[in-house]
């Protein structure tokens, strides 16, 4: 059962890493001052409203838009920013207040504009009352009355909960079954850990390069295999040795092409 998804966007260094952990309520995505830092798609299950009539979505962190990577992974960047956009039941468009209106704003903004998603201006790193002021230029991006915010000093969490429960499309939103199995993929960088998700995925669901390190966060991915649901977990790759129990798992996984192409070993 596929859950909404709403999925941050934004120029580099505003902010969105943090947003996400802050709205998830626990650490998920890196977060540093350093732009550029978030690559893949990074995403969390989150709860809206009480436990007695809850509304689930999965809330989804992207890379910086305009972002100049330093090893020239820009444009497979870009490429999961315009998957997620595509699939987004409403987006968040995170600006930074200290920083006012950039003109990489104004290119966040004219992406969006082709888009029939609903969309949401988080102005964040609002951290008192009196900053709020400095927001009204970003009306000029014409998403109507944004919203201040600031994760670090949880100013409005729940007022942009709110607006996000009342702003996203009825439709499924009930909890996801559990995964009947959590699968944990780990290795050495460069040995092929981001293809092998890919390909259990049926999707590019995870940046592929000869660099090593291109993965920075570690990413949850999920997907169905003979209509049950899998949850692979892919860190970024270590040279230290893991302790870990091995097991030897098999699995029957169907070609896209719908041909059974044999157990998969690992």
């Amino acid at each position: 059962m596929a859950l909404p998804k709403v999925v941050i966007v934004g120029r580099p260094n505003v902010g969105k890493s943090s947003l996400l952990n802050w709205l998830a309520g626990r650490r998920i995505a890196i977060v540093d001052d350093l732009a550029g830092v978030t690559r893949d798609r990074v995403g969390a299950l989150v709860q809206l409203g009480d436990d007695e009539n809850p509304r689930f979505l999965e809330l989804i962190d992207t890379g910086g838009i305009g972002m100049v990577d330093r090893d020239d992974l820009s444009e497979e960047v870009d490429r999961q920013i315009d998957t997620a956009m595509n699939e987004a039941s409403l987006i968040l468009f995170v600006v930074d207040i200290r920083d006012e209106l950039m003109p990489l704003d104004e290119e966040v903004a004219q992406r969006l504009r082709y888009l029939k998603t609903p969309v949401i201006l988080v102005m964040n790193k609002a951290d008192y009352p009196e900053i709020d002021q400095r927001g009204g230029e970003f009306y000029k991006l014409g998403r109507g009355k944004p919203i201040p915010v600031s994760s670090q000093q949880n100013r409005n969490r729940q007022a942009l909960l709110k607006m996000i429960e009342e702003m996203l499309p009825s439709g499924e939103d009930e909890k996801p079954a559990e995964a009947v199995m959590k699968i944990a993929v780990v290795g050495r960088p460069n040995t092929g850990k981001s293809t092998f998700i890919n390909t259990l995925a049926h999707a590019e669901r995870m940046i592929v390069s000869e660099r090593p390190g291109t993965t920075r966060d570690s990413v949850d991915v999920h997907f169905e295999l003979d209509g049950l649901p899998f949850s692979p977990s892919i860190p970024p790759g270590s040279s230290a040795r893991p302790r870990f129990v091995t097991a030897s798992i098999s699995i029957r996984f169907t070609a896209p092409s719908g041909r059974f192409a044999g157990p998969m070993w690992f």
